[in-house]
């Protein structure tokens, strides 16, 4: 009895892509990208604005609280910052600055530095604040916000590229707390 053994053959073909699969694959890989970058770009853009927002209420809160524990006043300064004398002196140009008096003396500490804020952001209408040492909330002209007029928006953040809901309102109310909405129009 003789068994014969198949002996198996040997193929040069090797495992692997054609370079027609390879060709489809990036034709559909292109295709899924200009499809996704747009709606990447809006979503970094939100990022952007979002991230900005909680900076300036983080500055604004922190102001609040360092008043409340050196029980003296405390400034965040806002772009209009048109109260020139005191804490508020130079506040213009450092938007989102926190400033207090040093203990026993007039020297000013910066307790926070400014923001910095990306390019597809902008702030309108950001008022400096100042915070009593009991933590209560004036605007720079001495008005006390959250009276039911204009004076309580104390900032409005916009992103130039995005559409729907680009404009952020931050208010303070009961001269304490802020709130803040979202909008597709300028703050009133």
């Amino acid at each position: 009895m003789t068994r014969t053994f198949a002996i198996p053959r040997l193929t040069n073909r090797s495992s692997g892509f054609s370079l027609i699969e390879l060709m489809i694959t990036i034709v559909v890989a292109g295709i899924l990208l200009a499809v996704a970058i747009p709606s990447f770009r809006n979503l970094i853009l939100s990022n952007e604005l979002t991230t900005t927002t909680n900076e300036w209420v983080t500055a604004v809160n922190l102001a609040r609280s360092e008043a409340i524990k050196r029980s003296a006043p405390v400034v965040v300064c806002g772009a209009d910052g048109n109260e020139n004398t005191g804490l508020s002196n130079g506040c213009a140009g450092n938007l989102g600055e926190v400033r207090a008096f040093q203990a026993g003396t007039t020297n000013i500490t910066v307790v926070r530095a400014p923001l910095e804020l990306p390019a597809s952001v902008e702030f309108n209408k950001t008022q400096s604040l100042r915070f009593s040492g009991m933590g209560l909330g004036r605007m720079p002209d001495g008005g006390v916000p959250g009276t039911g007029g204009l004076t309580d928006l104390v900032a409005e953040i916009h992103s130039t590229g995005l559409g729907a809901d680009s404009y952020r309102c931050i208010r303070l109310i009961t001269r304490s707390t802020l709130t803040t909405e979202s909008s597709d129009t300028a703050c009133n």
